[in-house]
C-alpha cells in the first residue's frame, strides 16, 4: 500500500485563506446597528435637561412633534400634518445622525404651526434654576424645544428654535437622560425692528398667487395676520420684543414653503427677528437647495458592501477550483 503524502497548504489554499480572512473583516466592518437592532421598550419614560443656561428664571418649551416607535423611526403627531403637508418636511426622515444645521432649518419652519396648535403638541414648560431647564416625563420622540427672550443685566438672551430627540442611541442601548446645550444670542438691550418677506421661487409672476396671509404669533399668542403682496413689496415689518414666529395661512396648492429665521444687527438698522418665507413649486425648472431632513442612511442592514464582498469571495473560490481540476487533469 503506497502511503499519500500531506503537502504544506500550496498557493491555492494561501488564497483560501486569505479570502477567509477578507470575508472577517467584511462582517466586523458593518455597523452593530445592522447586526443587532435595538429596541425601545414600551412605556420607556425620558427627561432632557437644557444646560448653559445664562439667564435665571427663563422660561423654555417642549412641543412633541413627532413619536418614535419601538425601532426608533419617527412619526410625525397628527397635530403637524399640515406642516408635513406644506413645508415638505417630514420628521420620518430624522434619526439621531441628523445635523444641526438641517434640525435647525426644519425648525424654524414648523415653529409657527406649534405656535398656532397650542395644546395639540402635549407641551411641557420649565424655568431655568441654577443654569438649567429640566424636562421630565417624556415619551420617546422628537420635540421642538423654544426659550422666551430674557433681559438681565442690560443684556437680551434669544435662544433660536430647535429639534431635539430623545431617547438617544448610545452604543447599543438608548439613553433616557438626555442634555443639549443652549444655544444663545446675546444682545444690548434695545427695541427690536422685525420683519417678514415672502420669496418665490420655480414658477412665474403670472401664475403664482397675488397674495398670501401670514400669521405672526408672539409664543402662542397671535399678534397680527397680515396680507403680503406687490404693494408692499411682499414685506411687512413690525417694532417689539417677543418669541416671534411666523405661519403662512393657506398655502397655495402646487408650492411648500419653508421658513427661514435670521436676527439682523443694529448697524444694519434691522437688529430684530427677519422671517423670510419662501415658496417653491416643486415642479418648476430651478436647481432645488438641500431639502431639509435628507441626511445619509447609516448602518443599513441591507447595504451592499456584504453581498459584494460575498460575490467576490465566491468567484475566487470558483477560479480556485477550476484551476485545481485542471492541474489533476494534466496529471493524469
Amino acid at each position: 500500500m503506497t502511503r499519500r503524502e500531506t503537502k504544506p497548504f500550496g498557493s491555492a489554499g494561501r488564497v483560501l485563506v486569505a479570502v477567509a480572512v477578507l470575508l472577517a473583516a467584511v462582517l466586523a466592518a458593518v455597523p452593530a446597528t445592522a447586526r443587532a437592532q435595538v429596541g425601545i421598550a414600551r412605556g420607556t419614560v425620558c427627561s432632557l435637561e437644557v444646560e448653559k443656561c445664562p439667564a435665571e428664571g427663563q422660561g423654555f418649551h417642549l412641543a412633541l412633534v413627532a413619536r418614535m416607535d419601538a425601532a426608533g423611526k419617527l412619526t410625525a403627531v397628527p397635530a403637524l400634518e399640515d406642516a408635513v403637508t406644506e413645508t415638505g418636511i417630514d420628521p420620518a426622515t430624522f434619526s439621531e445622525a441628523t445635523d444641526a444645521q438641517t434640525l435647525s432649518a426644519a425648525a424654524s419652519s414648523y415653529l409657527g404651526y406649534v405656535a398656532s396648535g397650542k395644546g395639540s403638541f402635549d407641551e411641557k414648560d420649565a424655568t431655568v434654576a441654577g443654569g438649567k431647564a429640566s424636562f421630565a416625563g417624556l415619551e420617546p420622540g422628537m420635540y421642538l424645544l423654544t426659550a422666551d427672550p430674557a433681559t438681565v443685566g442690560g443684556s437680551t438672551y434669544t435662544a433660536l428654535p430647535n429639534l431635539v430627540i430623545v431617547s438617544r442611541v448610545d452604543g447599543s442601548t438608548y439613553a433616557t437622560d438626555c442634555q443639549v446645550e443652549a444655544k444663545f444670542e446675546v444682545r444690548p438691550a434695545e427695541t427690536q425692528h422685525n420683519r417678514v418677506t415672502k420669496l418665490w421661487q420655480g414658477d412665474s409672476a403670472s401664475t403664482r398667487p397675488q397674495s398670501v396671509q401670514v400669521a405672526i404669533y408672539n409664543g402662542d399668542q397671535l399678534y397680527q395676520e397680515v396680507t403680503l403682496d406687490a404693494s408692499n413689496n411682499w414685506t411687512f415689518a413690525w417694532d417689539g420684543e417677543g418669541n416671534w414666529s411666523v405661519r403662512e395661512k393657506d398655502v397655495p396648492a402646487g408650492y411648500t414653503c419653508s421658513v427661514l429665521m435670521t436676527r439682523g444687527d443694529s448697524e444694519s438698522g434691522q437688529d430684530g427677528m427677519d422671517f423670510t418665507l419662501t415658496n417653491t413649486a416643486p415642479t418648476g425648472k430651478h436647481e432645488n437647495p438641500r431639502t431639509p431632513g435628507s441626511i445619509s442612511n447609516t448602518g443599513d442592514p441591507t447595504s451592499p458592501v456584504v453581498p459584494a464582498a460575498l460575490l467576490c469571495a465566491g468567484g475566487v473560490l470558483v477560479l480556485l477550483g477550476l484551476a485545481g481540476r485542471r492541474r489533476e487533469e494534466g496529471r493524469a
